[in-house]
C-alpha cells in the first residue's frame, strides 16, 4: 500500500492531521473512573479505554505530568473522539481535561460519576456519546511520508542495524522522535512518545520488551535469534532479517493498516511516571 517514494495510506483528520489508526477513546481522569470507562467501550468496536493508578491527590510535577498525557492520549491523531471519565472530586478533574483536548480540536465529551449518579450511569453515559461518533469503516487516504512521525524507544541493542533502518526512514523524509534516556525501555517512555503524537513506535524485543500501547502500534524488532523460538509470536520479526529500506517498506505498510505482532495479540501497556511525591 505505499509506494517507491514512501507514501502510505492514512486517515486525514478534519483539521488536517493524519492518524494511522481510528479509535474512540475513554479516558479515566483518576483511578476511581476506570470501571466506567471500561464499561464506555465494552462491545465497541475500536473502542479503547485507558487504565492508569493515578489523577487521585497529586500535586505539583506529578499532577502536571497526568493532566499532560491524558490530554496527549486524548488528542492523538489516531483517536477519533474522546470521552473524559471523571469521580467529581479528583485531583486531575475531568473537566480541565476535557477543555484542554477541545482546544486542539478534537470531537471530545466529559462525564463524571458523581454527576450521573454512580459508576454504571455514567459508563452507560459516556458509551452513548461514543456510539454517536462510531462509523463502520474509515477512509484512508494517500499521505507522504513526511508526515509520518516515528517514536524511537529502547533499541540500544538493536545496533548498527537498527540505526540503518532510521537512517533509511529519515533519508525518505520520515521523521523521528526519542524516548528520553531516564525512561527509555519502560511502559512510561511508550506512554511519553504517544503523548508527544507519534504514530508508531519501535522498541527492541527480549524478554522483558513484548508489549505494545493502547492506541499507538508498536514494532518490535529483535537482535537475539535464541530468542526467536521463545518469543516468536511475540515480536515482529529479527532486526537482520530484512534489508533496511525493506523494514521501512513494511513500517509504512503499518501505518497503511497492517498489525504489528502486539495488536495481533492484543497485548497493550500504559503506563504514567512519576516525578515527585504523590499524597
Amino acid at each position: 500500500m505505499n509506494n517507491a517514494q514512501g507514501d502510505f495510506w492514512g486517515i486525514r483528520r478534519p483539521d488536517g492531521r493524519v492518524g494511522i489508526r481510528d479509535y474512540l477513546l475513554a479516558v479515566p481522569s483518576v483511578v476511581c473512573a476506570q470501571r466506567a470507562a471500561a464499561q464506555a467501550v465494552n462491545g465497541l468496536p475500536q473502542g479503547v479505554a485507558l487504565a492508569h493508578p493515578v489523577g487521585c491527590a497529586q500535586i505539583g510535577a506529578d499532577r502536571e505530568l497526568t493532566r499532560s498525557i491524558l490530554v496527549g492520549m486524548g488528542s492523538h491523531p489516531n483517536v477519533r473522539g474522546t470521552v473524559v471519565v471523571g469521580l467529581g472530586c479528583e485531583g486531575v478533574p475531568a473537566a480541565e481535561v476535557g477543555a484542554d483536548i477541545a482546544e486542539l480540536g478534537v470531537p471530545v465529551s466529559v462525564v463524571t460519576i458523581q454527576s450521573e449518579g454512580g459508576t454504571e450511569e455514567a459508563g452507560q453515559a459516556a458509551a452513548n456519546i461514543l456510539r454517536q461518533w462510531a462509523v463502520p469503516s474509515v477512509s484512508r487516504t494517500r499521505v507522504p511520508i513526511h508526515e509520518l512521525v516515528l517514536g524511537l524507544g529502547d533499541i540500544e541493542n538493536l545496533g548498527v542495524q537498527g540505526e540503518a533502518i532510521i537512517e533509511a526512514l529519515q533519508a525518505r523524509g520520515g521523521r523521528v522522535v526519542a524516548a528520553s534516556a531516564e525512561e527509555r525501555g519502560t511502559s512510561a517512555a511508550l506512554t511519553a512518545l504517544a503523548a508527544q503524537g507519534v504514530h508508531l513506535i519501535v522498541e527492541q524485543c527480549d524478554a522483558s520488551h513484548v508489549g505494545g500501547h493502547p492506541i499507538v502500534p508498536v514494532v518490535r524488532w529483535g537482535y537475539q535469534p535464541d530468542l526467536a523460538r521463545a518469543l516468536g509470536d511475540d515480536w515482529d520479526g529479527l532486526v537482520g532479517e530484512r534489508t533496511p529500506d525493506q523494514w521501512v517498506d513494511w513500517l509504512l505498510s503499518i501505518a497503511s493498516g497492517e498489525l504489528t505482532a502486539a495488536e495481533q495479540l492484543g497485548a497493550v501497556t500504559f503506563a504514567i511516571g512519576r516525578r515527585g511525591p504523590t499524597l
